[in-house]
């Protein structure tokens, strides 16, 4: 990759006073709001030791709430004074990552502006010079120019050690207009269900393994014809005047940027041999080697290091800034750890654990620790319960369980859904739950999804239901309340690849045909994978007559929709046929594909892990047969 020539963007750029240790305060400058929570987080008020507080204010806060916060409230009453000195004192904690993406005024007046300043020369360097992304032309009355932008952002590790600071120069593609600045946006990403599948069949086959990353990746691909941008030239690097940038290439920011610069990296793996997989867009597969795209991170399969090494070098002769990041570990936040003597590997993001931890406000050795995530009874609407108190800020902790549980954590993934479906309006009891998954979350923080591959070539499916579970728990006259639930998980080779907790989308009659409804959702996912499962089998070697014996099971603990399922011939029954358009679908797949339907007792259910709150003992059972642990 060429060197940056830091030096003539220095030329022209205006850094502010701080950077040149000119006139600069002593200390981080931010916006009041932003003061009031910095200044918030470096008190003793909100750290573990709560010693320090003498005083004790409960007035506010229910004594169901308290409760939660402080199972042992008699013994530690102070672990209350956060919310009742200050109502912002939790909040803090929760805008703790804010500081990870800071604004252009916050950025240059922190303590660390010199690094976010040599970041934003080193990206114009890179767009200017070594891309040519753009011309500078004068500015006419006729331009349609849109404002740029700084985005600053902190890349950590998974533990949450700081890896780089990243500043990054964007169009503000809010203010393009369709049919004028764009036509289509949408790009695909890659499934994490296809990234899960590929790593258990790397640990069963001991195959090599590459991380990839593209620098300065949408600026790759250029303009579409008759496109024609102008942006505003960069804060605190202006120079010539009223001068515009004419763009060239698809700026991060434009809508486009992504959609463009995945057809221009499609394009150059198709040149290399590799075809695009029908199943995931991002899958590429050529003759010996498997390459899973994730916008600009990618990751390489292969049985030689040296095949993977070769492409790699083909692409960057080719012009992409492509730089090779050693194995497949610590890939988009997962920290993947993979032991070759025992074929196993472990994904964890101890990192993101901590961070929801710390924003729930859940680190103070008096909140002890869980054994289940959920509660038994289902989570209900809550219409006529308390607001919740916003302590914390409910929809940022649910994104981050939400790619918690969609990534390394299956076994949150029924409450976390059930917390996820009152984010535009929780009550106390919502906010309760999340404390509940977080105080789980504590006793498990190093905990996560074991891929420990079976020798046996099989992929086992665990569909199951959850007939009216909100009814008595709601208002019987919301039809929301009769609605079953439907929970699967698909292993591989005994590895977990794909797991689901959802409403149904009608109504159900009756337990088995929730079931059964339940059984033709968790088959539309199935056999996706089983296709890709003999893909990739395929790519990597492996014999026909091998993949032609990989078994395909689905586990059913319900009688009724097994029988019906596997009747033959295939038909309806007086009972069934209300359905049978939408869900009897799969049944002629069923002898096609040579799937087995057994019978499945109920405590050997993985299913049952994604409907319902389970009692410990049955809930430590079906993890450990789930995630190893």
């Amino acid at each position: 990759m060429p060197q940056y020539a830091l030096a003539s963007v220095s030329s022209w750029a205006q850094p502010p006073a701080r950077v040149l240790n000119v006139g600069s305060r002593h200390g981080p400058v931010y916006s009041s709001i932003k003061v009031r929570h910095d200044h918030l987080h470096q008190l003793s008020l909100l750290q573990d030791d709560w010693s320090d507080v003498g005083v004790t204010i409960t007035s506010g806060l229910s004594s169901e709430f308290a409760s939660y916060f402080s199972p042992n409230l008699a013994d530690d009453p102070a672990a209350l004074t956060v919310e009742a000195l200050h109502p912002c004192a939790l909040k803090a904690k929760a805008a703790k990552s804010d500081a990870d993406n800071p604004t252009w005024s916050q950025a240059m007046n922190s303590p660390d502006s010199d690094k976010w300043f040599e970041a934003m020369e080193e990206e114009l360097t890179t767009l200017e010079h070594d891309l040519a992304a753009w011309d500078l032309v004068p500015r006419e009355p006729w331009m349609h120019v849109l404002p740029s932008t700084w985005a600053f952002h902190i890349k950590r590790f998974p533990n949450g050690l700081v890896k780089k600071f990243k500043a990054r120069f964007c169009v503000r593609g809010d203010c393009q207009k369709e049919g004028i600045d764009f036509w289509e946006t949408w790009p695909p990403v890659v499934q994490w269900s296809t990234v899960r599948l590929m790593m258990t069949l790397a640990a069963k086959l001991d195959l090599c393994s590459a991380q990839a990353d593209i620098t300065a990746a949408f600026v790759h691909a250029d303009l579409e014809p008759g496109e024609q941008i102008f942006v505003r030239q960069p804060a605190g690097f202006q120079r010539d005047g009223d001068h515009v940038l004419s763009l060239k290439r698809t700026v991060y920011g434009l809508r486009q940027a992504p959609r463009s610069f995945f057809r221009y990296l499609s394009r150059s793996l198709t040149l290399h041999g590799l075809v695009q997989s029908d199943l995931d867009p991002c899958l590429f597969i050529g003759k010996h080697i498997i390459v899973v795209v994730y916008i600009d991170d990618l990751l390489f399969y292969s049985k030689s290091m040296d095949t993977i090494d070769s492409l790699i070098s083909a692409l960057h002769d080719e012009g992409i800034w492509i730089r090779k990041e050693g194995s497949a570990e610590g890939f988009l936040g997962v920290d993947v750890t993979r032991d070759t003597s025992s074929r196993r590997i472990t994904l964890t993001q101890t990192g993101l654990t901590q961070r929801i931890v710390e924003a729930l406000g859940l680190c103070s050795h008096s909140f002890t620790a869980l054994s289940t995530p959920p509660e038994s009874a289902p989570l209900p609407k809550d219409s006529e319960g308390d607001l919740a108190s916003g302590a914390f800020n409910y929809a940022a902790v649910v994104g981050m369980l939400l790619y918690l549980s969609g990534h390394s954590r299956p076994d949150i993934a029924f409450a976390v859904h059930q917390c996820a479906r009152y984010t535009f309006r929780p009550t106390r009891k919502h906010e309760l739950a999340l404390i509940r998954i977080g105080r789980y979350l504590k006793g498990t923080m190093d905990k996560g999804l074991i891929l420990s591959p079976s020798d046996e070539a099989r992929i086992d499916c665990f569909p199951d239901a959850d007939f009216a579970g909100l009814y008595g728990h709601e208002d019987s006259q919301d039809p929301h309340c009769a609605r079953s639930r439907t929970g699967f998980v698909i292993l591989a080779f005994g590895c977990p690849v794909l797991w689901k907790s959802r409403l149904q989308t009608e109504i159900a009659l009756s337990t088995m045909e929730a079931e059964y409804v339940a059984l033709s959702t968790a088959c539309k996912d199935l056999f996706p994978i089983v296709d890709m499962a003999k893909s990739f089998c395929l790519a990597i070697g492996l014999s026909c007559e091998s993949v032609a014996q990989l078994h395909i099971k689905i586990h059913e603990d319900n009688v009724g929709a097994l029988t019906l399922a596997g009747l033959e011939p295939r038909r309806m029954t007086p009972r069934s046929k209300h359905y049978a358009i939408k869900y009897h679908w799969f049944c002629e797949h069923v002898a096609a594909r040579r799937v087995q339907l057994v019978k499945v007792e109920t405590h050997n259910q993985l299913g049952d892990l994604f409907t319902k709150g389970l009692p410990f003992p049955a809930f430590s059972h079906l993890r450990s047969m789930l995630m190893g642990w």
